[in-house]
């Protein structure tokens, strides 16, 4: 079990003590941001590698892209699981290695397919990493303000690696080719590892036998990958296509069976009463909202930078860093505005000052409107952050002591979807509306009302689950 950091040998002084717990953070959050980097870092690099690997003029080189996230969301469960079964240290280590090895073959990749793997195995690896490593920042460091205000910083680098993976693509891929966006991971990971066997204390559920619940494993694996494979290709294939129509008829008989089968199980992969403990089913479902706006809005606007205003890939990035900035400072002070105010009425304030942001830009201008993005991701970037935070912290306090890296798994899985379903709902509008109207401006409006409406059912939800989320009995007031 993990040591309690704040308390551990009281003799020793204050700034000991904070030492103790700075590095852990320091590793779990650093190996965070890493993670987020990679998710938009090659986006900006796309072009030069279809030259490059010589893809050809097909949508071969969208698999690069797509490998990654499809990888990550379909292996968190298990990812959760490994980690409170058999060790969270020991599977966020191993994440690392396997993490370092999938972006040295990447990076060296000598044929399409292999550039494709890698990209693929860097998504498994960080399925296992990412809930390992939240899952240890809840042993390591107590429940309450401690962990609120830690929780902040987690959210912070998470935002912060998002933003600069679409800046320090561009900057690499510019400078030193495009292999750099993968080797340059080799080293860090490297130097995380170390750090990480230095200062993460051990901790797993040391109740429960070792076994995996295989079926589980698969259902869950096999139903979120076509799940989103559906709901991200979809617009590009064609929603009554071949491959979209498969995907769906795979995913939602493999999500039902997964939720039949571990509502049957006592070692169950996720066990259905995880949903009932404290605010955690609350706060996965209000992730999800939240993430299908920010997601779906943050798509919106790129093409609206890049098509409409004609900004580069490295500029539109800038232009989001912005917003990335002040979601770093808004994180590293939320949780002590949640110890102040509470959990319900932080999460209610950010989802309204979200919603505003994306308000502010629903009219986007034909002309010159970078001033106006720039000051609505910005409210929506401080909203955003905080809804995200307070989620979180909701997500996982009151988990098991087995299930804690499950439960930051499951918030992980919530935005994913989110993000899955974001993307495919409002990439559908905009089409709608464009074909409509006959330009892509109207569409790309359309779809920013879409992200509000998302960001108002959260705020709803939110109300109408408030007792759970202030910890009390009763789910609907």
């Amino acid at each position: 079990m993990g040591m309690n950091l704040a308390t551990h040998e009281p003799g020793r002084t204050g700034g000991t003590s904070r030492s103790r717990r700075f590095w852990p953070l320091a590793v779990i959050c650093g190996t965070q941001f890493l993670i987020a980097v990679d998710y938009s870092i090659i986006n900006v690099a796309a072009p030069s590698i279809r030259e490059g690997m010589d893809f050809g003029p097909g949508g071969g080189v969208a698999w690069v892209l797509s490998a990654y996230p499809l990888t990550f969301c379909g292996f968190l469960l298990l990812g959760g699981r490994v980690a409170d079964l058999f060790g969270r240290k020991r599977v966020f280590v191993w994440g690392l290695a396997a993490f370092g090895l999938a972006s040295l073959l990447a990076g060296l990749a000598w044929s399409p397919a292999a550039l494709i793997a890698g990209r693929a195995l860097q998504g498994v690896a960080a399925a296992f990493i990412a809930p390992a490593g939240l899952g240890l920042l809840q042993a390591t460091i107590p429940e309450g303000p401690q962990r609120e205000r830690a929780l902040g910083v987690y959210g912070a680098a998470l935002s912060a690696g998002f933003v600069s993976g679409m800046v320090l693509g561009g900057i690499l891929t510019e400078y030193a080719g495009w292999r750099s966006v993968f080797l340059i991971n080799v080293p860090i990971v490297v130097l995380f590892g170390v750090l990480a066997t230095m200062h993460l204390d051990e901790s797993r559920d040391t109740h429960a036998s070792r076994h995996l619940d295989l079926a589980g494993v698969v259902l869950a694996a096999t139903g979120m990958v076509a799940f989103v494979f559906a709901l991200t290709e979809g617009e590009k294939y064609g929603w009554t296509s071949a491959p979209i129509l498969l995907a769906a008829a795979i995913a939602v008989p493999a999500v039902a069976l997964f939720v039949w089968v571990e509502s049957r199980k006592r070692e169950a992969l996720v066990p259905i009463s995880i949903f009932r403990t404290a605010a955690i089913g609350a706060a996965n479902l209000i992730t999800v909202l939240l993430i299908c706006s920010y997601g779906g809005m943050l798509f919106i606007l790129t093409l609206y930078l890049q098509t409409h205003l004609g900004l580069g890939a490295l500029a539109t990035g800038l232009a989001f860093a912005v917003s990335g900035a002040v979601a770093v400072v808004t994180g590293i002070y939320a949780g002590k505005l949640v110890e102040r105010f509470g959990l319900y009425r932080v999460l209610l304030c950010g989802i309204v000052v979200e919603t505003i942001g994306i308000l502010v830009m629903v009219g986007l201008p034909g002309d010159d409107g970078l001033a106006l993005v720039l000051v609505g991701t910005s409210v929506n970037a401080f909203g955003h952050i905080l809804a995200l935070i307070t989620t979180s912290i909701a997500g996982t306090n009151g988990a098991e002591e087995g299930r804690r890296a499950t439960a930051g798994a499951l918030i992980n899985v919530s935005q994913q979807l989110g993000l899955a379903v974001g993307v495919g709902v409002v990439t559908s509008v905009a089409a709608h509306f464009a074909a409509g109207s006959g330009g892509d401006l109207e569409g790309w409006r359309w779809a920013l009302w879409c992200s509000v409406a998302f960001a108002a059912a959260a705020a709803v939800v939110t109300v109408l689950l408030r007792r759970r989320l202030k910890g009390e009995p009763d789910i609907v007031g």
